[in-house]
């Protein structure tokens, strides 16, 4: 696996789908791949944007493994090589990852999403087992390495030029509790791995070399992350800091307040979905569906900013 081609094929909007599911909680895979061709037909594309299927906005903690190889197949099958998908691989059992990552490698995923292991908060030594045997596992598959400091594991720069030395590991998708260590990793990792920003800083993080951005609006409005990606590669750094302010920004307080009322992820795209005219639905217990206003207060918003609602 050539790191400098799965770091272009991964480049652009980083978008983690929301899994899909009927009335009766089982798996809506004609309503995901709906979403994927929406996606598409509004813009996104390989070289400005990548998919993550059952990240934690797709709500892998509830899926079973079965359920994450069908989600995984209906997503690669339907982008058809037309944008890149990275198959979400977060587990705490090395066994089950290397199972998702043998089948994302022979359904033809460009990457994984791997996270440090967690519950148990893990040691240096046993992250890096943890990645290596799943890169071994599947070693024509990339791995974009997931730093999820809240779960009590922090990643140190040395730790993450470790991983580094691991070939198939290709971009990380970095965030950090500290500014300073946040800076730092994209000067000294920049020009060696794709950097994917997960912290709310897209502009910084493409001035500084980064190579993707995670805008949850893209998934409801894929023009719009066309137009960021586009700004960012024209180095219009202004122009898109305006946007982060106008949209990215704003969005994410209502994502906040929606993770704050219930424990989980997804639950606001799916909103949005079903005001496009798309399929949403629920999201599976333990999360708890939104109050009415959440719907009422993702209207408004999407009409002060002019986004195309009921276009499906």
């Amino acid at each position: 696996m050539e790191r400098e081609a799965t770091i272009n094929r991964l480049q652009g909007c980083f978008l983690a789908l929301p899994t899909l599911f009927t009335a009766d909680l089982s798996l809506n895979l004609a309503g995901m791949r709906r979403h994927v061709r929406f996606l598409i037909e509004h813009g996104l594309r390989e070289g400005n944007a990548t998919l993550l299927v059952n990240g934690a906005n797709g709500e892998f903690p509830m899926l079973t493994l079965a359920e994450r190889q069908q989600t995984a197949a209906a997503v690669v099958d339907e982008a058809s090589g037309r944008i890149a998908v990275i198959v979400g691989a977060q587990t705490s059992s090395t066994l089950e990852a290397i199972q998702i990552a043998q089948h994302a490698q022979d359904i033809g995923a460009a990457a994984l999403q791997v996270s440090p292991p967690y519950y148990y908060v893990p040691s240096d030594d046993d992250v890096y087992e943890h990645v290596a045997a799943i890169a071994r596992a599947a070693p024509r598959v990339g791995i974009v390495f997931y730093t999820t400091y809240w779960l009590g594991y922090k990643p140190t720069l040395a730790m993450l030029e470790r991983l580094a030395e691991i070939p198939q590991v290709a971009c990380v998708k970095w965030s950090s509790s500290d500014l300073l260590e946040y800076q730092f990793v994209l000067l000294r990792l920049s020009s060696r791995l794709g950097i994917i920003d997960n912290q709310l800083m897209p502009v910084y993080n493409q001035m500084m070399g980064g190579s993707g951005v995670n805008v949850h609006p893209a998934l409801v409005w894929p023009e719009w992350g066309v137009r960021i990606w586009d700004l960012l590669e024209e180095r219009k750094w202004e122009e898109a800091q305006a946007e982060v302010n106008r949209i990215l920004l704003p969005y994410y307080e209502i994502l906040g307040d929606a993770w704050n009322m219930t424990g989980g992820e997804g639950n606001i795209e799916k909103l949005g979905l079903e005001l496009l005219g798309l399929p949403g639905g629920p999201s599976r217990p333990p999360m708890r569906p939104l109050p009415p206003a959440f719907r009422e207060r993702l209207l408004r918003f999407c009409r002060e900013v002019g986004l195309p609602l009921d276009r499906a």
